[in-house]
């Protein structure tokens, strides 16, 4: 009986030996190796930023100016396109003053022309449009706006000293002569009575 009894127990150990021999030779020599996947790859690998670069929008274009109020009150159907340049020696508040642009067309209803104060600093022109006007045969009233380049604005009222634009173009001839006020801001800056004569604008 003894002996039956070491027989069932030599057969139970060696059972439990090659279960056991078996599965460690499993796990070491014939478990597949953990597969490295690309999500793995891509978890382990920060992906770059994409930089967002923010280009700002252009300015809106600036309003247009309004269309001036010009009011031709006289007679003669003879318009008028000409420079008129100061004569004689200018005070140092206007020694940027160039001139008076007049282009003047009575026989127009849609469009009867535009006046502005024309300045010149180192061969750079900057000119002031008139927004309001009123000619007639002998007089001449305008006011401007600002100048592009600084807040200057402008007032004139003169008269013209003959209409015989022909005979006296391009001559040393006084033409038109009145009062300038220079102003910013509302305030009156400086104020001065000039002479002007005149040339022909284009052909």
């Amino acid at each position: 009986m003894r002996r039956f009894v070491l027989w069932i127990a030599a057969i139970l150990i060696t059972f439990a030996i090659g279960v056991g021999a078996d599965r460690l030779w499993w796990h070491f020599f014939t478990a597949p190796p953990v597969p490295t996947t690309v999500e793995a790859a891509a978890v382990d690998t920060p992906v770059p930023q994409r930089e967002i670069i923010y280009v700002p929008a252009p300015p809106p274009p600036p309003p247009p100016l309004p269309k001036p109020n010009i009011i031709l009150d006289y007679d003669d159907e003879n318009g008028v396109s000409a420079m008129f340049y100061v004569m004689g020696a200018k005070p140092k508040a206007f020694t940027d003053i160039d001139g008076l642009e007049i282009m003047l067309d009575p026989t127009s209803s849609d469009y009867p022309g535009s006046i502005s104060v024309t300045t010149r600093v180192d061969d750079q022109y900057d000119n002031a449009p008139a927004t309001f006007a009123l000619v007639t045969g002998r007089r001449i009233f305008f006011a401007t706006s600002k100048l592009a380049n600084n807040d200057f604005e402008y007032r004139f009222e003169g008269e013209f000293l003959r209409r015989d634009f022909e005979t006296v173009e391009g001559k040393e001839k006084a033409v038109l002569r009145g009062t300038l006020t220079k102003t910013r801001n509302g305030r009156t800056v400086a104020q001065h009575e000039f002479t002007f004569r005149m040339e022909y604008m284009g052909c």
